[in-house]
């Protein structure tokens, strides 16, 4: 089998959700890190722009055939090696699915994870730099909003798609891992039923063997989440 080759930033919560999938089917791959800084390969640079046309994370190849946008990355995946499923075929499953990951994709991911993981973690993890108090207060009525949301697409069931994980999960877990330092997040997640999920998923295999830089400081349980 060939190796796969995961090209992204380390940190970013999209490349965790390709790596969690490739660990899940045992599909062998490797990390090809993006650095940040503007040097050749870097983050913007010509190199990654070959890769991916608009600059972004992650980009897969899979011996010569290379695709990015985490979704279509997913679905790929799943196709190409079908064990271990992570897409349902009940049509009311599948739109739960593609409702969870279009609700990060479309309004989650620019109006609260971004802002308010640059500020709560990354900024001061990898730059000493201080959270911009203005910046983590106006995304916090979308963070809420969206939690809420999410909430109601899990309702009772042990996933976003029901009783068996699938793609929303791989990706929704990593990205509410990042922000989950954050003790305004701690807060609107306590009393969900997404709390609950979030159990599950931060003990999940996937994400264990899938961890963050150890400098982000993200807990590695609920109780930890209780106690920060």
């Amino acid at each position: 089998m060939t190796e796969i080759v995961v090209h992204g930033i380390p940190f970013s919560p999209y490349v965790r959700s390709v790596i969690m999938a490739l660990e899940i089917k045992a599909v062998p791959h490797r990390m090809q890190p993006i650095e940040l800084r503007p040097v050749a390969g870097g983050l913007g640079s010509a190199e990654h722009l070959q890769l991916h046309p608009f600059g972004r994370v992650p980009i897969l190849d899979d011996g010569g055939f290379r695709i990015y946008e985490t979704q279509a990355i997913l679905r790929y995946l799943d196709a190409r090696y079908p064990q271990s499923p992570l897409q349902p075929t009940d049509p009311q499953a599948i739109g739960r699915m593609s409702q969870a990951m279009g609700i990060l994709d479309c309004y989650m991911f620019t109006q609260s994870i971004r802002p308010i993981g640059a500020q709560r973690v990354v900024g001061p993890a990898l730059m000493g730099a201080a959270s911009d108090e203005a910046v983590v207060a106006e995304a916090l009525p979308a963070t809420e909003l969206c939690l809420t949301a999410l909430d109601r697409v899990l309702a009772d069931d042990r996933f976003l798609a029901g009783e068996a994980l699938s793609m929303a999960d791989l990706m929704i877990a990593p990205q509410l891992h990042l922000i989950s330092p954050a003790p305004e997040v701690r807060s609107m997640l306590n009393g969900t039923r997404l709390l609950s999920w979030f159990e599950r998923m931060l003990a999940h295999p996937s994400m264990i063997a899938t961890p963050p830089p150890a400098e982000f400081k993200l807990p590695r349980s609920l109780f930890d989440l209780k106690a920060a």
